[in-house]
């Protein structure tokens, strides 16, 4: 599988990392997509003390590949120090590899606009 993967600096200490399966690039104005692995970016959030301090809206290189999504993206997942997930459904593949992991798993339909999940999962005050 042969995709074009971005770096991230870790995490900020103290902070949570969280992957959300999003349909555009519009940060926390994005809604969530109908698919994980899949979804057409991943929008990265920063949280610190329940503030958001850093959105990166990234192209899912991963939404076009034959096969392989859900465990490539597992594994850039981890490796950007991702601690929570969210979006609609978590395949298999890519479910076992989180939950391995001990990353937490957050369903919200999807057409749910980001900044409503992180307040309604109680992530963002």
């Amino acid at each position: 599988m042969n995709v074009n993967l971005p770096s991230l600096q870790p995490p900020p200490q103290g902070g949570i990392r969280i992957a959300v399966a999003t349909m555009d690039d519009k940060g926390l104005s994005s809604v969530i997509a109908p698919r994980f692995a899949r979804a057409p970016f991943m929008t990265i959030i920063d949280v610190v003390q329940g503030k958001v301090i850093s959105v990166k809206p990234i192209s899912n290189p991963f939404s076009q590949v034959p096969r392989g999504a859900g465990s490539g993206l597992g594994q850039w997942l981890l490796s950007i120090g991702t601690s929570v997930v969210i979006g609609p459904h978590v395949g298999p593949n890519l479910g076992m590899i989180l939950q391995q992991a001990g990353v937490r798993i957050e369903l919200v339909p999807p057409g749910t606009p980001v900044i409503y999940a992180l307040r309604k999962l109680g992530i963002m005050v």
